[in-house]
């Protein structure tokens, strides 16, 4: 089987284009690739399945928003795993509390495959779960016990984006902070000292929307605005997560369309999910083998309301 990697996860001795850093290790998902027998490929149009990270907000969003787009049609399942379940030891950080490594593939037995093997717990990574393997399955599971529901409505629903821009733009902001011209990132060959290393590093490599992302980052994690904007957001976060919890009591799964909303419900919640055919469907932490199962027989709609 082989395996396409996206550029923000870590291959020794690789270059990390983006970044413009060679690699000393590996990440722990390749580790985990390697030692199953797969073959990694830098061809994506032969690769069975592709690793990719979960949260885009790095100097290229906008093209890579499109490009997740594009995959994401050529590549009918897209499984994104609950928060912690795989590894992020080796994957370069954007959104620390958001990102994950997830993987798309034409069919969904090998993205749960996949997921299996890359899936469990690494010292390396503080987040990650102490399960030390997961078995992802549809044995047992009978398709119309599965409820699911559409769209449902929740008190926090309108403040979904907001939350999500104030939260992953402060932790973007610090995550960035490492791509100075010296040791990580482009270097300016317009300078006289280390000030404008950084300074003309940045100013030049940095496209506009990451300049605001960093200055709205900073802004709200400062002392001033830090109350009134980032304490708040992690608390209607967790408010969220809450009434999300009550959602699952009842249901399942959770079907949305792929819009800002529903992708920012999974990224703040770090509920698994899977994208396909024009949908998001979300389950509780840790019940992928719903969505395998749902996936699998591409939905129970005689559930769904």
């Amino acid at each position: 089987m082989k395996i396409f990697v996206e550029d923000n996860i870590l291959i020794k001795d690789k270059i990390c284009s983006e970044y413009n850093f060679k690699s000393p290790y590996s990440a722990t998902v390749v580790e985990k690739i390697k030692a199953a027998g797969m073959e990694i490929t830098e061809n994506k149009n032969e690769a069975d399945a592709v690793l990719c990270s979960e949260t885009e907000t790095s100097e290229k969003e906008k093209e890579k928003e499109k490009e997740k787009e594009e995959e994401e049609e050529e590549y009918m399942f897209h499984v994104r795993p609950t928060y912690g379940a795989v590894s992020r030891f080796g994957l370069v950080a954007d959104v620390s509390s958001m990102d994950r490594i997830g993987v798309s593939a034409h069919e969904i037995d090998t993205a749960f495959y996949v997921l299996s093997v890359i899936a469990g717990h690494d010292k390396n990574d503080g987040t990650s779960y102490p399960t030390e393997k997961y078995n992802y399955s549809i044995d047992g599971i009978d398709l119309g016990n599965i409820k699911s529901i559409n769209s449902p409505e929740f008190k926090f629903k309108e403040y979904l984006k907001q939350v999500y821009l104030i939260i992953s733009a402060a932790e973007f902001s610090g995550n960035i902070a490492r791509f100075d011209g010296i040791k990580f990132g482009y270097r300016t060959e317009n300078f006289k000292n280390a000030d404008d290393i950084i300074i003309n590093s940045r100013s030049e490599s940095f496209p506009t929307e990451t300049k605001i992302k960093c200055l709205m980052g900073t802004y709200v994690l400062s002392e001033e605005q830090f109350e009134k904007y980032y304490l708040k957001a992690t608390k209607i976060r967790r408010l969220i997560k809450q009434e999300l919890g009550e959602i699952f009591k009842q249901y399942d799964l959770i079907i949305l369309p792929p819009c800002d909303k529903a992708k920012a419900l999974v990224d703040l919640t770090g509920c698994p999910a899977i994208i396909f055919d024009g949908k998001i469907i979300i389950a509780k932490e840790f019940d992928e083998n719903k969505l395998f199962a749902y996936g699998n027989g591409k939905g129970v709609a005689e559930n769904a309301k």
